[in-house]
């Protein structure tokens, strides 16, 4: 039996850029008939376009008028708009209760569109830099700010970043843009830009493994990853996650040796790609999230003895699709925040 997803006759199926008051009724059935929805424990809308996985919205059960009639009402409130461009998006219902997650429609995707407004640019794709690219532009601004504009200029000044990363504004603004940011890794120093900060080795079952942070022949930080048992690699504490949630995890691998697990560690998973030993290749796993956290791990096997691998780019993201690398939306802000600042600081006599 199919399920399927489809938009009640009186919902619209558009809504433009910044309206923050239309609602979209979709009723959950298998083969059109309505599902009764009394007893689920949860109700997740995610939506995606032709890139893949975009981003996700909740819907409490008990807000539902009439459980029975299959309808969830999707509101595009400021933080589901916020970061979507005009154009064509396809959406999904993961409905969970005693019998596992129901994923409607069970064969392709409903579709939506977003209309851009009469003051909208036309999709633009919003630029993204690192928070610590971010500091270092406000450490450099500061050393062009000079002392002492009413008398004689004294030395030139400079930040200091735990006073400004802690000031009330400057907390305000990031958690803004942690809100608005695009990006779906849930994984911290996913491309390994601070070493293995966050990660922690995992010996092997020789105890011989070694991970060695390098620079690869195309400029990205790696990890070299050595050994001769099993279970090689590397470790690190992701978020919590809901029972029975659907994760994929993923690196960007080449070199001797074979996948063991990247993804959910103590979790039943289904492993996908093949490390190639002359150019990188993304290879993963698809697991159910336990109700509590497990260790995100990046493990690997030998060939005949011989465990040698590079590895770059990790992502553990919700779904069943592994997507294309991201950071974490923590470690970005948006080029438009950014401006601001920047103009700010001009303002101030300093330069960027």
């Amino acid at each position: 039996m199919a399920k399927t997803l489809s938009f009640t006759d009186t919902s619209p199926q558009t809504v433009k850029i910044g309206d923050t008051t239309t609602s979209f009724t979709l009723i959950c059935g298998n083969d059109n008939v309505a599902t009764d929805l009394t007893h689920v424990t949860s109700i997740t809308v995610k939506l995606g376009n032709a890139s893949g996985y975009l981003k996700s919205a909740t819907v409490d059960p008990a807000s539902l008028t009439d459980p029975t009639t299959g309808q969830v009402t999707v509101k595009f409130n400021a933080d589901l708009m916020t970061s979507l461009t005009a154009g064509s998006y396809a959406i999904e219902v993961w409905v969970v209760d005693s019998t596992g997650t129901s994923i409607y429609p069970s064969d392709g995707s409903t579709g939506f569109t977003i209309t851009n407004n009469i003051q909208s640019a036309n999709g633009s794709t919003i630029t993204t830099v690192t928070f610590d690219d971010f500091v270092k532009a406000m450490n450099k601004a500061a050393s062009t700010i000079a002392k002492g504009d009413k008398g004689e200029k004294g030395d030139t000044g400079t930040v200091d970043n735990d006073g400004l990363t802690k000031a009330p504004a400057f907390v305000e603004l990031k958690t803004q843009v942690d809100n608005s940011a695009v990006g779906t890794n849930l994984l911290t120093n996913s491309n390994f830009s601070s070493g293995l900060d966050h990660w922690t080795l995992n010996g092997g079952t020789n105890s011989d493994c070694k991970a060695v942070v390098t620079t690869d022949s195309d400029g990205d930080a790696c990890i070299h990853i050595t050994g001769t048992g099993y279970l090689c690699g590397i470790y690190c504490s992701p978020v919590s996650f809901n029972q029975n949630q659907v994760t994929t995890g993923s690196v960007l691998a080449k070199g001797t040796g074979t996948l063991n697990l990247v993804g959910l560690e103590s979790r039943s998973v289904s492993n996908f790609g093949t490390i190639s030993t002359e150019s990188y290749s993304k290879v993963g796993s698809t697991m159910q999230a336990s109700s509590s956290t497990n260790n995100f791990v990046v493990y690997f096997n030998p060939v005949n003895g011989v465990l040698d691998v590079y590895i770059k780019f990790v992502k553990l993201e919700l779904g069943s699709h592994a997507t294309d690398w991201c950071p974490n939306q923590a470690e970005i802000l948006t080029q438009s925040d950014y401006a601001k600042i920047k103009a700010a600081i001009v303002a101030l006599g300093g330069s960027l």
